[in-house]
């Protein structure tokens, strides 16, 4: 990690933020905070240590698009005018820095694990004995061993949003994708212009902060594997690592956009991979008040078979029955009748969202 070369440092002429770029000659940057599209930037050098990997795209623009449309058209509770506030041509494809932490650990755990056994016990009267069967805790001891291999982000500052930063804290690595840095794999030089951000934080910095805790849950989850099924109490863990070299800086993909409903911010990000999502949305408060309103019909009418101890009291045992008997089939029907309105409900509003949806763009 001793090479350098010069990276360049591009600030937005209209909002001043940071964007930086691994294109020397590049001649137009778009701003990923306020869309701005900078023509003729103040640029100034500045050395970073070249990326050892390259985790590469498996996704392109249509796949981000598409897994944002279906998230959002799956999801209740969308307004159905959603897809109005969205613009595909906002969408950024972006390299973030990261640290690739790879290392074994072993881990030594002790627990109480329940058993079942039978045991003769005197009767209550004392006068005979039974077998009957006790639950008892006994002590258990074991070990586990495996590997790790996970990205950190390498990246402290402000210059990317934080929605995004901590979705890419932790980020898990795949060997198959997983690339020796070559300038010309980024694609600078097409279309899109993905962005790029230099590290600015250190190996050890990194690993103190995100990567001796994850190691120590994958460890533990690890070991609670080998009880799985069983009932446990009191467990623990004692946990080792060893790193294979120190942290080795990677370029790891994110497609990631922004939009505004209502005067409030929301997103929607994925992994380069598309192996994960993460976002916020609107919420149609009337379509939430229809669902709340039908649900408290049903709530009260539950509590309707109460009169039948008056009906009772008043009357006799056969009239009694005969109203618990019409509240239980009405009620039957009442739920189904309210279930029905609500899926239809939603289901309508999924597909007002899903024709909208091929409008866009």
């Amino acid at each position: 990690m001793s090479e350098t070369l010069e990276l360049q440092q591009v600030i937005c002429p209209s909002c001043k933020q940071v964007i930086t770029s691994f294109s020397p000659f590049q001649a137009e940057v778009e701003c990923p905070y306020c869309h701005n599209k900078a023509f003729n930037p103040l640029i100034t050098a500045k050395k970073v240590p070249i990326p050892e990997r390259l985790i590469i795209f498996r996704t392109s623009e249509k796949d981000f698009e598409k897994s944002m449309i279906d998230n959002l058209v799956d999801h209740d509770y969308v307004p159905t005018d959603i897809f109005q506030c969205i613009n595909p041509g906002n969408v950024i494809k972006a390299y973030l820095p990261m640290f690739l932490y790879e290392g074994t650990y072993q881990s030594s755990w002790s627990c109480e694990m329940a058993i079942e056994t039978t045991e003769v016990r005197a009767s209550f009267s004392g006068n005979s004995l039974n077998n009957e069967k006790v639950k008892k805790f006994i002590p258990q001891t074991g070990t586990s061993q495996g590997n790790f291999a996970f990205l950190c982000l390498a990246y402290e500052g402000n210059d990317i949003p934080n929605e995004l930063k901590a979705f890419s804290q932790q980020y898990k690595y795949n060997v198959m994708a997983s690339k020796e840095y070559d300038p010309a794999l980024l694609g600078l030089e097409s279309g899109e212009r993905p962005l790029t951000l230099a590290l600015d934080t250190e190996t050890d910095l990194t690993w103190n902060k995100y990567g001796d805790a994850l190691v120590n849950d994958i460890a533990t989850q690890n070991a609670q594997k080998q009880l799985s099924g069983n009932e446990i109490q009191n467990f623990r863990a004692s946990n080792s690592y060893h790193l294979k070299h120190n942290g080795r800086y990677v370029l790891a993909p994110f497609w990631f956009v922004y939009y505004t409903y209502n005067n409030t911010k929301h997103y929607f990000i994925m992994d380069g991979l598309g192996e994960g999502t993460s976002m916020t949305t609107p919420i149609d408060q009337e379509e939430v008040k229809f669902v709340k309103g039908r649900n408290l019909i049903k709530s009260i009418y539950k509590y309707l078979w109460i009169p039948t101890w008056f009906v009772f009291c008043w009357l006799d045992l056969i009239y009694a029955l005969i109203y618990l008997m019409i509240w239980f089939i009405s009620k039957i029907i009442l739920n189904y009748l309210m279930d029905k309105q609500i899926k239809d409900r939603l289901n309508a509003s999924r597909e007002a969202r899903r024709l909208a949806a091929q409008n866009l763009g």
